[in-house]
């Protein structure tokens, strides 16, 4: 059947014969659409109207390899190798998170935020450069920079910057065990660090559990916040005076994360939900 060629509308329904069962309709069609623009360039629009054309052999090989993997719980975004965010196309694979909604709501909270235009960003556990690239891209005028440990993660970055056009520097930088940042000082330091306990895996999907990099999801269980203190110790070694920190939490640690920069003398400290009710963003204001 894979060397076979088939119209595009028994495409469609073996993809939600399939599928369904194991996503649910409405994911479905989000893989369809996302698939026939992948492949063929199609929109919605176009599936629909082109029902009955047939598509090539070696293009429905394509399109059975995608419905193979998602029939594995792989994301889609991995199976095409790339997704949106804030409105930026992104290479992603599996050394880099898939960008969520979520940080497109941090991204705009930033943006929203009163005070000056920051001159100087770095966004710490770069990954995929989203945070990074989406702050340049509404920022133009901005020196921004992205840190990560993982090389790997570092050059999924670097390509997504020339992708798009965007001036972002990229280095290598660990958390945890560097305590300095030279004689870096920034305007905004923004994070969205590990922060799942290892508890939370029996709740987590299955695609995310076995395919996206468990060192950029998970926090050891005793110490869930040890990622935000060490980027609270760079800020206050880094972050210019009335420079502001944000940060993407675990909705289980609001009050710890706010109580943390208020303890080391933030001011304007405010917890945020994200659109679901969660508490998902703080903000600090250095003085």
């Amino acid at each position: 059947m894979r060397s076979e060629i088939m119209t595009v509308s028994a495409l469609v329904d073996l993809f939600r014969q399939e599928l369904v069962p194991v996503y649910g309709k409405g994911e479905v069609e989000q893989f369809i659409t996302l698939a026939f623009e992948d492949v063929l360039d199609y929109s919605k629009i176009d599936i629909f109207m082109n029902g009955q054309e047939a598509i090539p052999s070696g293009l429905v090989a394509r399109f059975f390899e995608i419905l193979e993997n998602l029939k594995e719980s792989k994301p889609i975004q991995y199976i095409l190798g790339k997704t949106v965010f804030y409105g930026l196309p992104l290479q992603v694979n599996k050394n880099v998170l898939i960008p969520r909604s979520e940080t497109e709501e941090l991204i705009h909270w930033i943006l929203q935020d009163d005070g000056k235009k920051p001159k100087t960003i770095l966004d710490l556990g770069t990954g995929s450069g989203c945070i990074a690239l989406a702050l340049k891209d509404q920022i133009k005028s901005a020196r921004v920079y992205g840190a990560d440990i993982s090389v790997a993660a570092l050059n999924v970055a670097k390509n997504n910057a020339l992708d798009n056009d965007l001036q972002v520097e990229f280095f290598q930088f660990d958390i945890i065990s560097q305590e300095s940042l030279g004689f870096m000082k920034f305007d905004l330091m923004v994070s969205n660090p590990p922060y799942v306990r290892i508890s939370e895996k029996e709740w987590m999907e299955k695609n995310v559990l076995n395919h996206e990099p468990h060192p950029a999801i998970f926090v050891e269980e005793e110490d869930p916040l040890i990622f935000y203190r060490k980027i609270v110790d760079l800020a206050e070694g880094h972050l210019n005076k009335q420079g502001r920190l944000f940060f993407e939490i675990n909705e289980a640690y609001g009050a710890e994360v706010l109580q943390l920069l208020k303890d080391r003398g933030f001011e304007n400290v405010t917890l945020k939900k994200d659109f679901n009710g969660k508490d998902r963003m703080v903000r600090g204001l250095k003085n």
